[in-house]
């Protein structure tokens, strides 16, 4: 029985890695298409270095979901597996109704504020290039569809536990590509225009495919479990908010790290240079996060081993993480040379001089990445957040003065990214021995119980 489950597991993880790869390299080739296509729909590359950074700050707002998403995702991930229907409605049913509130709430704050909020200062853009008005009607349209999203992006939780992180793929996928459909048939107009009728596309084509997936999990009857929208379970919510909440943070956490490098840019060297970043972000991530697929289904499978008792499987899941980012460093340094020809393929007029040490930075960058997602996902996995919540919140406040220090050092945006690498290391090295640690802590609870249940049941049965 113990080798079926963990063979199922193990396809589980592989057939989730290989459907996801197929995405992922249709996803890698509409990111590619999508940057000259916003070159062309946007006249001033300041203008589409706006729309980068504005893409960044609302990104934010989908982290405020109360830990909803990933407690869920736990939760709902140990009661799959443990066979607990009761738990499995009660989990669903009550964190829909929290994030509903929750997301009705922020939409109207958004609505208030968004008029009173100083965008131009904020994205250091002059007024004469877009009018103030118009950035708040922008920030107002994409802030309130953010909103729906936060909402019905509450699937993916799902998915993830039911072992479909391939069908969480395939739905960005379907909406990246709908933009990118949008963005090359659409013509260019004045900047401003431009920027909002983006932002409402951008809305509709990021909620109809979640507004599908939504469908298909209840209507589908994927769960297995009819769900009771009328119920509403305490328990189950403090639940999915207890493990939600830590996680919570460290979301924040990570974002103020890692999503913050556009905002950062603009603000110490200008959002013209955003654009360049994000020339060198669109070919380097693109290494991790083919290194993120594979990873992409550990986080609920290990939720699920360790309800279980399998800890050599967590074990052997940590070395292949560990080994992957090995690769991918070895990918930068080959593709690294070549670099300066790929920018002058794709971009064509268009392209711009490689830096060796944006391409180092870079290089660091997709190797922490994958570092920090082996890390994360093993720990969440585990519910073990306490050096994750020390050191991540160290390299938070480490992470502006850094950058400002760095961006000066370097006279560069590459000082933003080596901050980033620079304040993470601390819990890179430190969370693998920590984390392992943990498993034979958990182990040997686990095997000091045992003698104890036998020794129960022979009295019981003398």
């Amino acid at each position: 029985m113990a080798y079926s489950r963990m063979t199922d597991l193990d396809r589980a993880v592989r057939l989730n890695a290989a459907a996801s790869y197929l995405m992922k390299g249709l996803s890698i080739l509409v990111g590619l298409a999508v940057v000259p296509a916003y070159m062309r729909y946007f006249e001033s590359r300041e203008v589409l270095g706006v729309w980068y950074t504005i893409q960044t700050v609302l990104q934010w707002v989908l982290m405020f979901d109360l830990g909803l998403g990933n407690g869920l995702r736990n939760k709902l991930a140990a009661a799959v597996a443990t066979g607990d229907r009761e738990a499995v409605s009660g989990y669903v049913s009550s964190s829909y109704r929290l994030l509903g509130c929750l997301s009705v709430t922020l939409g109207i704050a958004i609505f208030l504020m968004a008029p009173l909020v100083p965008w131009n200062a904020l994205f250091n853009v002059p007024a004469a290039l877009v009018s103030p008005n118009t950035l708040a009607v922008c920030m107002c349209v994409v802030g309130l569809g953010v909103v729906a999203q936060l909402f019905l992006q509450l699937v993916n939780g799902i998915l993830y536990a039911l072992q479909l992180s391939a069908a969480v793929n395939a739905i960005g996928l379907t909406s990246n590509a709908l933009i990118l459909l949008f963005v090359s048939i659409a013509p260019g107009g004045g900047d401003g225009e431009s920027l909002v009728l983006l932002g409402a596309v951008n809305v509709a084509c990021m909620l109809l495919p979640l507004a599908v997936a939504t469908a298909v999990v209840f209507r589908g009857g994927l769960l297995g479990v009819p769900v009771s929208w009328g119920s509403f379970s305490w328990s189950c919510a403090r639940g999915a908010l207890s493990t939600g909440a830590v996680i919570l943070f460290l979301q924040l956490v990570w974002m103020f790290v890692a999503s913050t490098h556009s905002v950062l840019i603009s603000l110490l060297r200008g959002p013209e240079e955003v654009v360049e970043y994000q020339l060198y972000f669109k070919v380097f991530s693109t290494l991790s996060s083919l290194a993120a697929i594979a990873l992409a289904p550990v986080w609920s499978a290990v939720t699920a081993a360790a309800a279980e008792g399998r800890y050599d499987w967590i074990r052997r899941v940590y070395a292949k993480g560990a080994l992957l980012a090995l690769g991918v460093g070895a990918i930068c340094a080959v593709v690294a040379p070549f670099l300066q020809l790929g920018f002058d393929v794709w971009l064509g007029g268009e392209s711009i001089r490689v830096d060796g040490l944006c391409t180092f930075s870079m290089s660091a960058l997709a190797v922490t990445l994958v570092l920090q997602n082996v890390n994360a996902s093993i720990g969440n996995g585990l519910s073990f957040f306490r050096v994750q919540v020390i050191l991540m919140g160290l390299a938070a406040v480490l992470m502006i003065p850094l950058s400002g220090a760095l961006c000066l050092l370097t006279g560069s945006w590459a000082g933003v990214v080596l901050a980033m690498v620079v304040a993470t290391a601390p819990f890179q090295i430190i969370e693998p021995v920590a984390c392992l640690r943990h498993l034979r802590s958990l182990e040997a609870g686990a095997a000091a119980a045992r003698p104890r249940a036998g020794r129960s049941v022979s009295r019981g049965d003398v």
